[in-house]
């Protein structure tokens, strides 16, 4: 697969992705800002016993700022629990089920299979990613 443009992203709204990010990596910080207190600033901090723990404690802030849905040329970029690509070809149809209590945006594959399901307020610029699953994919009115 040759690397594809990103039409658009669509991402956790940038307010909610920051903090997120903030606190995911505060027991770093905590930690971080305690040892210097406690010792001053040394060569202990640059040990690797302290940095790779600091550095997979900071795993989930980059998860979290890069989860989302890019919407390519040929298919769907999926960053949810993992990181997929489908193209349009795989999928079959899409839902979203507009009710206040719901607001859940559903995509199907060709075998039946649920290829994504997200709140509609965890996507920036929704209405963009519905313009392009209504040109791509076609509609269902009402889930199985």
């Amino acid at each position: 697969m040759q690397a594809q443009p990103v039409l658009s992203r669509h991402r956790l709204p940038k307010t909610y992705r920051y903090l997120l990010a903030v606190l995911w990596v505060t027991p770093a910080l905590i930690l971080l800002v305690s040892l210097i207190v406690a010792r001053g600033i040394s060569l202990h901090l640059v040990d690797p016993r302290l940095l790779l723990p600091l550095i997979v404690m900071a795993l989930p802030a980059f998860y979290i700022w890069r989860e989302g849905v890019d919407v390519l040329p040929e298919g769907l970029r999926i960053r949810l629990h993992g990181w997929h690509y489908r193209s349009f070809e795989e999928l079959d149809n899409w839902y979203l089920d507009n009710r206040p209590q719901r607001r859940l945006l559903t995509i199907w594959d060709q075998q039946g299979h649920k290829v994504l399901e997200i709140h509609a307020a965890h996507l920036t610029n929704l209405p963009t990613l519905l313009a392009t699953l209504k040109e791509k994919l076609r509609y269902r009115n009402w889930p199985y």
